[in-house]
């Protein structure tokens, strides 16, 4: 059973998912959320107690690691993994540069077509990749617990490509991925309401509602670049981020039930 946190949005665990040959990913191994900035004291006493979190993996850019630091899980080890080292926050999901250069919902679906190309062809973001699945390999014990911003783009695609290597069907990927707009509908709704009342004209309004929910073709482009550039999401995994097969079989024995 998953707790009731107060101030961690989008949060999931992986756990239970079910793997094309009927395994299930092991509870309580692999988390996802958006940012732990904002984190209670309760909250971080069930991350450490209940969900005993060994490892927090933290996808976002400086700027945004900067102004919104993440609060700190006792005994976990912080990890930084940013997918675009060196650049301005307009690759992040939804932040407020992408949103002032950004006036219509038409030009942040291409801005979200762009950045999910660029989570197979950067070079960075499979370097960081590799990195955050030779962690997992580490880690014999206690949990992962994986964030960006919203948590909902470079999370997206990090769980799309750990559920891959320990076997989850596309279609089960997919699903859990989509679980975004549900876990985020009240925060997306509160934060539209702000900024309507902020005076926000209603094309920058839709510009943000689309960068605020997941779109099953951004992911679904995600994997036809990967398709195109390797032959599969499979190849991707393997020859682009650097996964070599026996790890495949390792990470399952480590991470499915």
């Amino acid at each position: 059973m998953e707790h009731q946190f107060e101030k961690l949005d989008n949060f999931r665990d992986l756990g239970g998912i079910v793997t094309a040959d009927g395994r299930k990913v092991a509870s309580r191994r692999l988390l996802r959320s958006a940012e732990l900035t904002n984190l209670t004291d309760g909250d971080i006493r069930l991350l450490s107690d209940e969900y005993h979190v060994a490892n927090v993996v933290d996808l976002r850019t400086e700027k945004e690691r900067e102004t919104s630091p993440d609060r700190l899980i006792p005994g976990a080890e912080h990890i930084v993994l940013d997918f675009f080292p060196g650049e301005s926050a307009a690759n992040a999901d939804c932040s407020e540069e992408q949103i002032e250069k950004l006036k219509s919902a038409e030009q942040m679906h291409k801005n979200m077509i762009e950045t999910y190309t660029s989570f197979i062809l950067d070079e960075q973001v499979r370097k960081s990749l590799y990195e955050f699945l030779m962690l997992l390999l580490r880690t014999k014990e206690g949990a992962t617990l994986f964030h960006c911003f919203a948590g909902k783009d470079r999370t997206g695609i990090s769980a799309a490509v750990i559920l891959t290597v320990l076997g989850v069907p596309k279609e089960e990927i997919v699903k859990d991925y989509l679980q975004t707009n549900v876990l985020r509908e009240e925060i997306n709704r509160t934060i539209i309401e702000y900024m309507r009342n902020e005076g926000q004209p209603e094309n920058v309004l839709e510009a943000l509602q689309a960068g605020l929910c997941v779109e099953q073709r951004y992911l679904e482009t995600a994997f036809a670049a990967a398709d195109r550039e390797y032959g599969s999401f499979e190849n991707y995994i393997s020859k682009g981020i650097g996964l070599e097969q026996g790890d495949w079989e390792k990470l399952r024995v480590m991470y499915l039930e």
